[in-house]
């Protein structure tokens, strides 16, 4: 069953929603019960202190390096691909990227979003034309996805088969890939904006470092998720 994206942000340390709810906490401890005034204030000091630490760019790299290890793809490897399919999700931009690279080289026929329309309109002003493009709508969730994924490679066995999804997202997807036995191009993207990885901007807390840590720790509990369901194996 989907997690409704309200929910999932309300859920997600590091997320918006997240922050609102712990907030929300705080305040009513605060100045609802006044006897849990200290309390209150102990518990508004700890969570804005928890993000602080989370948009710190070497913490939000520390998280990210923490999920099973994802081969990059050498896209200069390869030059025919029947099939692309882009997957949507966290760092779309940086997605959308990757599909235009992989485009250019290797000429696929055929490129499926699996999303919004927001990838649909961004593939064609990278240069993909429209009616090389179909979308569906359907699968919300990344174990959803894999299955529509399996479905169409099972009506196509003997096409060459791409698929992108963003670098943190992508353990999950190549877990779920192996679990079914399906033979697929892997192709991680890079996160929209990348933290910096050296130098004294790793101790300076950011907003993309902050976005970072918040998929992370998302992939890390979905993770945990599917292995308990039995959905994937231990690496």
């Amino acid at each position: 069953m989907a997690i409704p994206s309200v929910l999932k942000s309300a859920i997600t340390p590091g997320s918006k929603g997240f922050l609102i709810v712990c907030l929300g906490i705080g305040l009513l401890l605060t100045y609802v019960w006044p006897r849990h005034r200290g309390i209150g204030r102990a518990w508004l000091v700890m969570i804005s202190g928890a993000y602080l630490v989370l948009g710190l760019p070497w913490v939000a790299n520390a998280i990210a390096d923490r999920l099973p290890p994802s081969r990059p793809a050498d896209l200069a490897s390869f030059r025919r691909v029947d099939t692309l399919i882009v997957l949507d999700g966290d760092n779309r931009v940086g997605r959308v990227s990757q599909a235009e690279a992989v485009y250019a080289i290797a000429q696929p026929g055929t490129v499926r979003v699996l999303g919004q329309v927001w990838v649909v309109d961004a593939l064609v002003k990278a240069g993909i034309p429209t009616n090389q493009i179909t979308r569906e709508s359907g699968p919300t969730t990344t174990r959803d996805q894999m299955a529509w994924v399996q479905g169409l490679l099972a009506k196509k066995p003997n096409d060459r088969t791409a698929l992108i999804a963003s670098r943190l997202q992508m353990p999950r997807v190549e877990a779920l890939a192996k679990a079914a036995g399906l033979r697929l191009i892997l192709i991680p993207s890079r996160i929209d904006t990348e933290p910096p990885t050296t130098g004294v901007w790793l101790f300076v807390p950011t907003y993309v470092a902050l976005r970072v840590s918040r998929d992370a720790l998302y992939e890390h509990a979905a993770i945990a998720y599917y292995r308990c369901r039995g959905w994937i194996k231990s690496s």
